[in-house]
C-alpha cells in the first residue's frame, strides 16, 4: 500500500512497460484490491450483455477469470453475452477465405462457454449468447459464413459486430485495430446488414459519437433489424475533445436525439471506464468507489435512458476492458446506485430483461 500510494507513478510505469502491446488500459489487480465493496441489492438479477475473453500476449482473461470477478463481486450475474474483440483478430484464420477468417473467434467463444458450464455448472451461464465478427461488406458471401457460424456455435450466435470505431485523429483510439473511416457508407455494408436481418441476427455497433449519423442511415434503411449501440454512443473525450465536455455533450446529444426516434435501436449503458469515453480513474492512487462511478457516469446514463426509454437500454460491464478503471463489483454497485430511484420493473429491464430479450437468452 505504501509503495502504491507514495510511488504510484513508478508502479504504473512498470505495469505499462510490462504491457507494451496492450491496446487497453493496463489492469492492476493489487490496485483494484484497495477498494472492494460489499454488493448492494445482492438478489437483483443481472445478465451481463457485453464482455470479452482472450488469451493473448498482453494478458489473459478467460471464463475462469470472468467467473472469479463475478464471484468476488457477490452480484447475482445469471448469464453473459460474449462480444467480439478487435484484440482477437490475432486468432483469425489467415488461410481461410476472407469472409471466413473470423470463424475461430466464434469457436473460441463457444468453447469457453462450454468449459465454464462443465466446470461450474451452477454458476453464471458464460457466453450464453455470442456476438461474433463478420465483415458485412462481403455481401451475399456472408450467408454460408453465418450458417456455418450458427452451426459451430450450436445456435448461440445471436448477433454480429464489425470493427467500425474510427476517427481521423490518431489520439482517438479504443482497441487493438483501428477501422477505416466511412465503412458504414459503403453500399456493401448495407447489403450485409440486410442479410443479418434475414437470419434473425442483431447488429452491434461500437462507434464514436462522431459516427452516429452514419449509423442512422442503417437504422432507417432496415427498420426490422435489431441494432444495439454500445457504450452510450461513444462520447469522445480525447484529442480535440480533451477537456471540452460541453462540446462532446452537444454533438453527442444532437445525434442521440435523432437515433432515439428509431424504435429498432437499443443502447448499452457502460463502457465509460475507457479513456476514450472519459475515464481518468486509472490515474488515481486508489480505484474508484461505486459512489465515484455513480457521480461520473450518471449524467450520461440518465440522459440516454431519458432519450431511449427503459424498454431499450441495458447495463453492461465491458470487462475486462473497463477493469483498467474499476472492479467488477464496484461497477455493478455503481449501476445499482444510479438506478436507486427507479421502480423494480424498470431495474429488471435495465439489469436483465432487455438483455434477455435482445440476445434471446432464456433463464431457467
Amino acid at each position: 500500500l505504501y509503495l502504491l500510494t507514495i510511488h504510484k507513478d513508478i508502479i504504473i510505469i512498470f505495469i505499462e512497460q510490462m504491457n507494451t502491446n496492450n491496446p487497453y488500459l493496463p489492469i492492476n489487480p493489487e490496485w483494484l484490491k484497495l477498494n472492494i465493496e460489499e454488493p448492494i441489492e445482492q438478489d437483483l438479477k443481472i445478465i451481463d450483455p457485453h464482455h470479452h475473453l482472450w488469451d493473448l500476449e498482453f494478458g489473459r482473461y478467460l471464463h475462469q477469470d470472468f467467473l472469479a470477478d463475478i464471484k468476488l463481486s457477490g452480484h447475482n450475474v445469471l448469464a453473459s453475452v460474449y462480444i467480439m474483440s478487435s484484440a482477437n483478430i490475432k486468432i483469425y484464420d489467415k488461410n481461410a477465405a476472407k469472409e471466413f477468417e473470423s470463424i475461430p473467434e466464434i469457436i473460441f467463444a463457444c468453447e469457453q462457454g462450454e468449459k465454464a458450464k462443465a466446470i461450474y455448472p451452477n454458476e453464471c451461464k458464460v457466453n450464453e449468447s455470442i456476438v461474433g465478427s463478420l465483415d458485412l461488406r462481403h455481401g451475399e458471401k456472408i450467408m454460408p459464413v453465418i450458417e456455418k457460424a450458427i452451426s459451430l456455435s450450436k445456435g448461440k450466435l445471436k448477433g454480429i459486430r464489425m470493427l467500425l470505431a474510427s476517427h481521423s485523429d490518431p489520439k482517438i483510439t479504443s482497441g487493438a485495430v483501428k477501422a477505416s473511416l466511412g465503412i458504414m457508407k459503403d453500399p456493401k455494408f448495407l447489403e450485409g446488414a440486410k442479410i443479418l436481418q434475414k437470419y434473425n441476427l442483431s447488429l452491434d455497433f461500437w462507434i464514436h459519437h462522431t459516427q452516429l449519423n452514419e449509423m442512422e442511415y442503417i437504422a432507417r434503411s432496415i427498420p426490422e433489424l435489431s441494432i444495439i449501440l454500445n457504450h452510450v454512443g461513444g462520447p469522445i473525450h480525447l484529442g480535440p475533445y480533451e477537456g471540452k465536455t460541453a462540446l462532446t455533450h452537444r454533438e453527442w446529444r444532437h445525434s442521440m436525439m435523432r437515433l432515439a426516434t428509431f424504435p429498432n435501436i437499443s443502447v448499452k449503458l457502460g463502457g465509460l471506464g475507457m479513456a476514450v469515453n472519459g475515464s481518468k480513474f486509472y490515474k488515481n492512487s486508489i480505484p474508484p468507489s461505486s459512489d465515484d462511478l455513480c457521480e461520473s457516469w450518471k449524467p450520461w446514463i440518465f440522459e440516454t435512458i431519458d432519450l431511449f426509454g427503459f424498454e431499450r437500454c441495458m447495463f453492461e460491464s465491458n470487462f475486462p476492458v473497463d477493469k483498467g478503471s474499476c472492479s467488477y463489483g464496484n461497477l455493478w454497485n455503481g449501476f445499482k446506485k444510479i438506478s436507486k430511484s427507479m421502480s423494480a420493473d424498470e431495474k429488471d429491464k435495465l439489469f436483465y430483461k432487455n438483455a434477455a430479450k435482445t440476445y434471446k437468452i432464456i433463464l431457467e
